[in-house]
Order: structure tokens, then sequence, then C-alpha cells
């Protein structure tokens, strides 16, 4: 397994941090006992390792697909888990306070991007002016606002405006308390 010199710098400090009575533990175990979920080695990695550590360690895209399912185990520091669920909200929505959700965890890159810019957006904007935004077609983004209305991320408010019935989509934990 090949290992990236901020990966050596960030396991010898997580594991002085997290696994410091356990000298022969290396990288190369570490990994494959954290994900394949590992109860021990999960607990002690999340509550002691520095949260960037720990993400630079299993990855960006392990991690976005790992937390929704890793954060309701037992015995987590609560900081600590506040701390992880603000790093998942940043990497899938750009912004800490977007809830942590199984299903977005799942979504495509170009559903992921749209998720983004309606995370960003004042919660005003129509479906049409989030489609401008991204740069992608209407329909496209339509049906990405259903998905994420269906899995409970957002809703829809109609509003007329000039006239004309514009759907406006807004986020749980973000537009709407």
């Amino acid at each position: 397994m090949k290992i990236a010199e901020s990966q050596i710098e960030a396991w010898e400090r997580a594991k002085r941090m997290a696994f410091w009575d356990q000298g022969k533990l290396d990288y190369a175990q570490w990994l494959p006992a954290f994900k394949s979920g590992n109860t021990n080695v999960m607990r002690q990695s999340i509550n002691y390792m520095r949260a960037a550590d720990l993400i630079n360690l299993v990855g960006k895209r392990q991690f976005i697909k790992a937390w929704p399912l890793l954060r309701n185990a037992d015995e987590l520091n609560e900081s600590k888990k506040a701390i992880l669920d603000a790093a998942w909200g940043f990497y899938v929505a750009g912004d800490v306070s977007f809830p942590v959700s199984a299903s977005a965890a799942r979504f495509h890159p170009k559903k992921l991007g749209t998720l983004r810019v309606l995370a960003k957006s004042s919660g005003h904007e129509s479906i049409y002016q989030i489609a401008k935004m991204t740069g992608r077609d209407y329909r496209r983004v339509y049906d990405d606002v259903m998905d994420f209305v269906a899995d409970g991320i957002a809703v829809i408010a109609t509003e007329i405006r000039n006239g004309r019935t514009s759907k406006v989509p807004r986020l749980h934990g973000l537009h709407i308390a």
C-alpha cells in the first residue's frame, strides 16, 4: 500500500493520539480494521484522532460515504461528532450546518453540485435560477431537487412572482429550521 508523505505525518500523529499503547500498529493494519467496522478501532480513531487526520487517512470520498453510518455508533465523543458532522456537511454541501444524511452520501457529483449551489443560495431562488447558477438544464436540476425532497433534505414552496408560478427549494437545516 503506497502512502503519501502527508498521510505518513498524519498517521504518526494520529497513532500517538489514539493508539499510543499499541506500538506495532501500522497504517496498513489500521485502515482495513477501520473500514471493516472494527468497533474498538473506530471508536478510538474517532474519539482521539484529530478530525483532519482521520479524514486524510480514510480519504475524503470514503469519509463522505461512511460518516452517516459511523456517527451513530455508541460511545462517541459528542464534540468530535459535532466536528466531523461539520466537516461532512462542508464536503457534501459546502456548508458546515448542513445536516448529515445517508442519502446525500450516495449522490453523483452533478447532483452534489446542485446541492452545493442550493446550500449557498439565500433560499429565495427558484429552481430555474438554481439551474442557471449551476449551468445545467432546468429538467436535470428539477429532478435533483425532487430527489432532495423525496429524501427529506429539502422542501419546495410555490410562489407567485410577476404573475408566474415559481418553485422555490429550501434545505432543512439551512433555509428552514
